[in-house]
This record gives structure tokens, C-alpha cells and sequence, in this order.
């Protein structure tokens, strides 16, 4: 059987993980004193958004209106954090994928002002998307997916399936070590998939959520046997 690896920011149980990202959080707190109390919707794409959000509420109350805006959130794993803290989720994105979820929102928020609580640096292009359909979105960076400083780190053995759960994990692996052509990447979204390189043998996972790439991992190592 072939070793599945999951490449992620932190430990999952269940599986073999690598950690070669480690997400800081920012301090919103210059971008949230400017906003003005009329926006009237919240786009997140990701649960560390979300959770960067929450500290920032929990540091700074006076921001804890943000949380009776309609929330728009691209699935089922982020929106039961949006509940968790007791967001007001308005709607839960059909399709996990950022391109699709951008255009999902687009009839949604027409004549809305959106906040758009980010990764410093993203690539589904969901902020161009809603931009060139006319929406207003400000955008405002929460966190970021940074490179670890760890540096004892074992290259995974030939034949491992790996799981990227972000474009930066991917590049971080590819930075960190060789890339062996008898690996199989599996992505948990197009958006992570459109970062691989071509030539590597690769699969979006059918689920966007860590158990279904497990699943699927499992799935593909069991065809390869």
C-alpha cells in the first residue's frame, strides 16, 4: 500500500501529515476602525478567515456588529465555524470550488456592499470575478499561509499520494524538496490544482474537505495495489 500524506498547516488525525505552512493570523484592527457601518454582506472562503475574524472580535468588541451581516460562505466545513461563533450565515456555496463560488454570489449580491475577509495571497481570482460583475467588494487580508521555519523535515517515500489542502502547500513541498515522478498529488480544489505542474500525475479530490480527500486517497491506492 501506498503511503498517503496529507501536506497541511497542522496536524489531522488519522493520517500521516507534513508541515511546511503555518498560518498567522493578522491584527485587522487598523482595516476594521476605517469601515463604515453599511456593508451588508461577508464573503469568506476559508475557516482561518473566519477564525482570524473572531480574535479580532474577541480583542475588539466594538467590532461585534460585523457579525449580524449576512454571511456568504463557500461551504459546509466553514459555515459550521461561521455558526459556531454565531455568524449570521445567509448562504452556503454549492460548489466548493473558488470560481464557482464566485459565480454563485454574483446574482446574490448585486447591489450589495461586500467585505471579503482573505488570505494574503489568493488565486481563485473570486475578488476579480465579483469586481468585473459590478459588485462592490472591499477586500481586507486576515491571514496568511507562511513558509515554517522547520528544517529537519523527511522527504516522503517514493509512491506516496500526497494531499494539498492550499496552492502554498504545494509550492512550499516543491521549494522544500524534489519533486519524484512516482508520486500522486491529490488536490482538495481546482484552485490548489491549477498550481501543479503539468507534468505531475495529479486528482482534484470529489469532496473539498480533508476526510474526502482521505477517503479518495484511500480510493486511489487501493486502484494501484
Amino acid at each position: 500500500m501506498r503511503d498517503i500524506i496529507l501536506v497541511n498547516s497542522k496536524p489531522y488525525d488519522g493520517v500521516q501529515t507534513l508541515i511546511l505552512n503555518e498560518i498567522e493570523y493578522w491584527d485587522m484592527y487598523d482595516s476594521l476602525k476605517e469601515l463604515r457601518k453599511d456593508y451588508t454582506a461577508l464573503v469568506f472562503t476559508s475557516k482561518h478567515a473566519i477564525k482570524s475574524l473572531q480574535k479580532a472580535i474577541e480583542k475588539y468588541p466594538q467590532f461585534e456588529y460585523l457579525k449580524i451581516i449576512p454571511a456568504y460562505v463557500i461551504g459546509e466545513s466553514s459555515a459550521r465555524v461561521l455558526e459556531k461563533y454565531q455568524f449570521n450565515v445567509e448562504y452556503i456555496g454549492k460548489d466548493s470550488h473558488g470560481i464557482g463560488f464566485a459565480s454563485e454570489l454574483i446574482p446574490l449580491l448585486q447591489h450589495k456592499k461586500v467585505l471579503y475577509f482573505r488570505a494574503k495571497k489568493i488565486v481563485s481570482g473570486l475578488d476579480e470575478i465579483l469586481s468585473h460583475a459590478k459588485i462592490y467588494v472591499k477586500q481586507i487580508i486576515a491571514y496568511e499561509n507562511k513558509k515554517s521555519n522547520i528544517t529537519n523535515l523527511t522527504k516522503p517515500a517514493s509512491k506516496s499520494i500526497l494531499i494539498f489542502t492550499a496552492p502554498s502547500h504545494y509550492t512550499s513541498f516543491v521549494q522544500q524538496f524534489a519533486w519524484d515522478d512516482s508520486y500522486i498529488a491529490i488536490a482538495i480544489g481546482l484552485t490548489t490544482f491549477s498550481v501543479f505542474d503539468a507534468e505531475i500525475k495529479a486528482f482534484v479530490s470529489p469532496k473539498q474537505n480533508i476526510e474526502g480527500c482521505i477517503e479518495f486517497a484511500k480510493e486511489v491506492a487501493q486502484r494501484l495495489v
